[in-house]
């Protein structure tokens, strides 16, 4: 029977790294591998005699290694930390004549950076020249050394002409970004484990009459599971002995708890807020529907794209094409009788114009400051490609509770029937739903103190019933038929349509109708009329009722609302979105939404909701602000413009100076400081940004 397994890998850099893995692990006979650029996972099924020795050989073969990537990450940082440390002293003295150090200095400051700082670009290089290929890696490797090689032989020759600050800003400035690119991807595997963390580790179950607790992993299908007040349910199953209110905001993203009964299904994950329930499993903890979520999640993530990737696609062809026209300028000057210094020094002017210094800088310089305008809005941007794929949105779907509301309920209406005192009947409420944590009563229980309540019962399904002033008053929820004064509870429940609703009653008489909501987001109209400004639809997808929903949705003229809408639903509304050319961000924060955040193309994440929603999602609004979202899509598209024009000015440089510098006519100095002069337009074209935000 064929076997599963599944490998970290460290080392990979880009995509073309993990189908390079895939291809030789595939040419293994008997197996069948896919690698997950996405989690640095390789996922094999083995139907042969192969071995994980063998597996972790051509892996290592091919120029990776096996074994746990977080040690990847410190040394990462520690890499960007001295690049940092010493580009920034060499960068700054080399600008200005009076303050520039010896060059044996530099030689000696910018060797660690050349040498260990940038060896990942080395050994990527070397890995793709034995591969016979170019990436960005390959390019930025070739900057680095010529530029540091040039540099050192000019100093032992005597010259006075040296480039050691390229070899030490390049590697620097293209890790940043590297690292950062690393810390998102963890986060993906980060926002499965929270997703998994809400199944509780161990189980309470009944059998044979009597009651243990079992890891939840091994409770079975049939088994019957105890959950007690206050515990979160481990498995998915059917209520058979019990009733009462669960919070089941983890699937619905909804702080309204739901009623269950004998009979109700109930996933794992929700929590119990009531009296005990006996529940009969039908479902495993690693065929949960949280499980299922965690799966739809990593799916999600495996199949991204990274956009950026510019460079590298156009390095495959411009690293090759520059080490060419290098070579034959040096063939053709020594042809024609040039001195060898002369060819040299014509093809080192070559490879120094070609440098990568403007071009390793392009995209990074736009992100870092696009980032950065970001920061100051309140705006995480955690992975800073989000921000080229957000130019592309054409759709922006969006959770309601605690993104366009703020997710807390408060009392909107409260009506007197009866010819009641209302502030009396309002007092009695409160008193009631005192001692209860149910997100309704400490609303209702907020509005009043000067009442007290006795023999307080809690019946779910129903309401609570209590004394107050020696009368007994019940608050719950009944059909209007079932009160005496049953037409005048229809008129005031008109009033309340949309709300969660409780009626105070003495009896068979209603004496108070109390609607309740989540307030609406100051900014929320705002944020959709400027999405609508720029071209952008919008959707809501949310697990609340249909009244609640169309109710915001019409106050925040949007056209398109759903509601009752599950995790996995939201997702494939998602996917089939994609599937008709669009490209749709997500924004929500509760674990309802994770699915979804990793499977749109930008996830965007409320501040104040989970942590795995925001592990999901490529950027958190820290304030919670809905026009953060508008802004976001602004900052995008400006800063995929500036990407542009940065690598026109890059390229534009190579291509009219390299056949300059090929014809002799632009000695290896002059091509420096075109070079360095490339640099500073890409980085004061990434700087007016900062001035648009």
């Amino acid at each position: 029977m064929p076997k599963q397994l599944e490998l970290d890998i460290e080392g990979m850099t880009c995509t073309a790294c993990a189908r390079r893995i895939e291809k030789n692990l595939n040419k293994v006979e008997g197996v069948s591998a896919y690698v997950d650029f996405t989690s640095e996972t390789a996922h094999l099924t083995i139907s042969g005699s192969t071995s994980e020795s063998d597996i972790t050989k051509v892996i290592e073969d091919t120029g990776y290694s096996v074994g746990s990537n977080r040690p990847e990450l410190q040394t990462l940082k520690l890499r960007v930390v001295v690049g940092s440390a010493i580009s920034i002293p060499v960068a700054v003295t080399s600008m200005v004549h009076e303050w520039m150090w010896p060059m044996w200095v530099y030689a000696l400051l910018v060797a660690p950076v050349a040498l260990w700082v940038a060896l990942p670009f080395h050994q990527t290089a070397f890995k793709n020249l034995k591969a016979r290929a170019t990436t960005m890696d390959t390019l930025v490797s070739l900057g680095v050394l010529v530029a540091y090689g040039f540099s050192l032989y000019e100093l032992i020759a005597g010259g006075h002409e040296a480039y050691f600050e390229v070899a030490a800003v390049v590697p620097t400035v293209v890790l940043i970004g590297r690292w950062l690119e690393v810390k998102t991807r963890r986060s993906a595997t980060d926002s499965v484990r929270a997703l998994l963390s809400a199944i509780p580790e161990l189980a309470n179950v009944r059998r044979n009459g009597s009651q243990e607790s079992v890891p939840t992993s091994s409770v079975a299908k049939g088994d019957f599971v105890v959950v007690a007040m206050g515990e979160r349910v481990p498995v998915d199953g059917v209520v058979v002995e019990g009733a009462g209110a669960i919070d089941n905001s983890l699937l619905t993203g909804e702080s309204v708890p739901e009623v269950v009964r004998e009979g109700s299904s109930i996933a794992a994950g929700a929590l119990n807020l009531s009296s005990m329930l006996l529940i009969e499993t039908y479902a495993v903890s690693s065929t949960s529907r949280i499980a299922r979520i965690a799966d739809l999640v990593r799916e999600a993530t495996a199949t991204k794209t990274k956009l950026t990737s510019l460079t590298d696609r156009v390095s495959s062809v411009f690293v090759p094409a520059v080490i060419v026209i290098a070579l034959l300028t040096f063939a053709i000057w020594f042809a024609v009788g040039a001195s060898l210094e002369d060819a040299v020094s014509a093809a080192i002017a070559v490879l120094v114009i070609a440098c990568p210094c403007a071009l390793g800088i392009a995209v990074p310089m736009s992100l870092a400051v696009a980032t950065a305008n970001g920061a100051r809005r309140g705006i995480v941007i955690r992975n800073p490609d989000a921000l080229s794929i957000l130019n592309k949105v054409d759709t922006v779907v969006l959770d309601k509770t605690g993104t366009l509301t703020t997710g807390n309920l408060r009392v909107l209406v409260t009506t007197a029937l009866a010819g009641v005192n209302v502030q009396k009947s309002i007092a009695v409420a409160s008193a009631l739903e005192r001692g209860s944590s149910h997100p309704i009563a400490r609303a209702i229980a907020q509005m009043d103190s000067s009442m007290k309540a006795t023999d307080v019962t809690d019946n779910p399904g129903v309401g609570v019933t209590g004394q107050v002033e020696g009368k007994e008053f019940r608050l719950g929820f009944d059909r209007p038929e079932n009160y005496k004064n049953s037409a005048e509870v229809s008129k005031a429940l008109t009033e309340v349509e949309g709300m969660s609703v409780a009626i105070l009653s003495h009896e068979t008489t209603a004496l108070l109708v109390i609607g309740l909501a989540d307030d609406i987001r100051k900014e929320s109209a705002e944020m959709v009329a400027e999405l609508d400004s720029m071209g952008v639809d919008v959707t809501v997808l949310s697990g609340d009722v249909e009244s609640r929903v169309a109710a915001v949705a019409r106050e925040l003229e949007i056209k398109n609302a759903m509601s009752r809408v599950t995790p996995e639903q939201k997702l494939g509304y998602l996917n089939d979105l994609k599937s008709q050319g669009k490209t749709a961000a997500m924004v929500g924060d509760g674990l309802n939404d994770v699915a979804a955040l990793a499977g749109s193309a930008v996830g965007i994440a409320m501040g104040t909701g989970t942590h795995a929603a925001q592990s999901a999602a490529a950027i958190t609004v820290l304030d919670d602000s809905p026009l953060a979202i508008s802004y976001a899509l602004k900052l995008s598209r400006r800063t995929w413009s500036n990407i542009k024009q940065n690598l026109v000015w890059a390229f534009g440089y190579n291509v009219v100076l390299i056949p300059v510098a090929a014809l002799g006519l632009l000695n290896p100095m002059l091509a420096g400081s075109a070079m360095a002069f490339s640099s500073v337009s890409v980085v004061l074209n990434a700087l007016r940004l900062r001035r648009q935000s």
